[in-house]
């Protein structure tokens, strides 16, 4: 805490001078380059919960301890407040602290060979390597304007066309993003499990569902759709999603460890209660009165 207050009491005309020694102990890494996995012991993010999901996307192998500082706007994830920065900071080297391992999804689009001849009929990854995606899948309509015609498949079984603006294939991190959006259930962070999702279903009885974790999902455009749909990991590397393309979406082999503040349980009660209002209420039932 003693380098905290040093750092506090520096002057503005002192800087300058200050700023020139602390850039010799920076160390900057290029993204897409750079292998950060096997150079990072340990993450501190100071935003909100886009921070975090962008801290995730970096590491698409392991990932290091994080610890999340709310400076955001929403920050469900993140429950430690930045003031308390030294002391909490502390506490993790002390080891004093645990976590909890939020599960990701391993998510591949596959494309089906068109060329004419049959070597390139086979199927081939157009996606360099898979992704990990903490919250969510997302297929959606995008700019076409009639519904979307997905076919959702569980080991390899058929389970159902949605029919609709799209489905959300979510994680229990997720489950508070934009499937809860949909209606869909909050999901503790340690429930092993997928949420499925629909967006605006054309359907008053398809509701969302939860499936164990140990199934795969595959999601592919219905042969009778009438227009292309747009797919999105975390919101990121968005791009067409055709007839010609399969996501395959199974359990990731590398969690996100995060930090907690008070432990996995009471800090996601926490974040329902405090940060989302759950179950919130401005007045308490009046009691009955004694005759």
């Amino acid at each position: 805490s003693s380098s905290y207050d040093n750092f506090q009491s520096i002057k503005s005309k002192d800087l300058d001078t200050e700023f020139i020694g602390l850039i010799e102990k920076i160390k900057v890494w290029k993204i897409g380059k750079d292998k950060l996995n096997n150079k990072i012991d340990f993450i501190a993010c100071l935003g909100g919960d886009g921070t975090l999901l962008y801290a995730s996307s970096l590491f698409q192998r392991s990932v290091p301890p994080i610890i999340a500082f709310s400076l955001g706007s929403l920050g469900f994830l993140t429950p430690f407040d930045f003031k308390e920065f030294p002391t909490v900071l502390n506490k993790v080297l002390k080891g004093t602290l645990g976590f909890t391992l939020r599960n990701r999804l391993e998510s591949t689009l596959w494309s089906k060979g068109t060329a004419e001849s049959e070597e390139d009929d086979e199927d081939h990854v157009i996606v360099p390597e898979s992704l990990q995606v903490l919250n969510e899948v997302v297929i959606h309509r995008g700019i076409y304007s009639g519904v979307c015609m997905i076919d959702i498949y569980c080991d390899d079984f058929f389970v159902t066309t949605v029919i609709g603006d799209g489905v959300i294939v979510a994680t229990p991190t997720g489950s508070t993003a934009y499937a809860a959006a949909t209606g869909a259930s909050i999901v503790a962070p340690s429930v092993p499990c997928y949420i499925i999702a629909p967006i605006c279903p054309h359907s008053l009885s398809f509701r969302p569902i939860m499936v164990p974790l140990n199934c795969i999902l595959k999601c592919k455009l219905n042969g009778d759709a009438r227009g292309d749909a747009l797919i999105s990991f975390d919101g990121r590397h968005r791009q067409d999603f055709t007839k010609n393309h399969v996501v395959e979406i199974s359990a990731s082999e590398y969690p996100l460890p995060c930090i907690d503040k008070e432990g996995s349980m009471q800090d996601w009660f926490n974040g329902l209660q405090n940060t989302l209002q759950w179950n919130g209420r401005s007045a308490a039932q009046k009691p009955l009165e004694k005759k």
